[in-house]
């Protein structure tokens, strides 16, 4: 087993019997007295690729991130006036900003930046704290890190943090992150998208609204379908596509994100 999960199972079984980010701390350097083997082989990032097995480095390093994600402010001003690196990085390359974001800790975040956190650091997937905010649909949050200068198109796996709030039905979110100028990724609301799953017919609309899955457009073009296309459930509603009585210009419709065979249409 990884040392680091063994670490991070210690504090969870820690946590079961004690809910106060002081006590945890507390028990957690009783445990490194009593296994200090397991904290030894331990890493947290120290920047710049390299890592460290310092005991009390790692100590620190979670208890900071611990501090943060239950925010618990005073705790974590304490460690910060007393020299706690606010940028510290966990084996994952979270910081304690991250955790913040993530547990929707508005007063750590503050906290946090006004400490010096990084507010465009990434995690080894890529993600950041704004991504974080976004997709645990912290506003909040989301609006101070972009008025901290928070990179509005940095991209992890599963995309920017417009598309993280889109994808989550997070629209006050996104409506703030289009607002800031973050990139449309093409299917966003205000964009053209063709839906052509009939050997190239179809229809093409303008995003109007995005929940989760599900894309609302207005359709503003039928492409081919001339005698109707017929109709599909989850890519026209059920509803045929052009002829008399199927989708035309003007019709709003529901369809799902992998029914869209074309974004960023000009």
């Amino acid at each position: 087993m990884d040392s680091m999960n063994k670490v991070g199972k210690l504090i969870t079984r820690i946590r079961r019997f004690i809910n106060c980010p002081v006590l945890v701390t507390v028990a957690l350097l009783g445990a490194v007295a009593i296994a200090p083997a397991v904290f030894a082989s331990a890493q947290v990032s120290t920047g710049g690729g390299t890592t460290s097995k310092d005991p009390a480095r790692t100590i620190a390093v979670l208890s900071l991130h611990e501090a943060a994600r239950t925010g618990n402010t005073a705790l974590l001003g304490e460690m910060l006036q007393r020299g706690a690196d606010a940028n510290a990085k966990d084996s994952q390359g979270h910081t304690a900003l991250m955790m913040a974001a993530k547990a929707g800790q508005l007063d750590a975040a503050r906290l946090l930046l006004d400490a010096g956190a990084d507010v465009n650091a990434f995690a080894h997937g890529g993600r950041t704290a704004l991504i974080e905010a976004t997709e645990q649909g912290g506003v909040g949050i989301a609006k101070l890190l972009v008025q901290h200068g928070a990179d509005l198109n940095a991209i992890c796996r599963t995309g920017t943090a417009l598309e993280v709030a889109e994808r989550m039905g997070n629209n006050e979110i996104a409506t703030l992150l289009r607002q800031a100028g973050a990139r449309s990724s093409g299917r966003s609301v205000g964009d053209t998208v063709c839906v052509r799953s009939w050997g190239g017919d179809g229809y093409c609309g303008v995003v109007e609204a995005i929940d989760k899955t599900q894309y609302q457009l207005r359709v503003t073009q039928i492409v081919g379908c001339k005698g109707g296309c017929v109709a599909k459930a989850e890519c026209s509603a059920e509803k045929p596509v052009g002829g008399l009585d199927g989708i035309s210009v003007g019709t709003e419709v529901n369809t799902e994100s992998w029914c869209l065979t074309h974004t960023g249409v000009k």
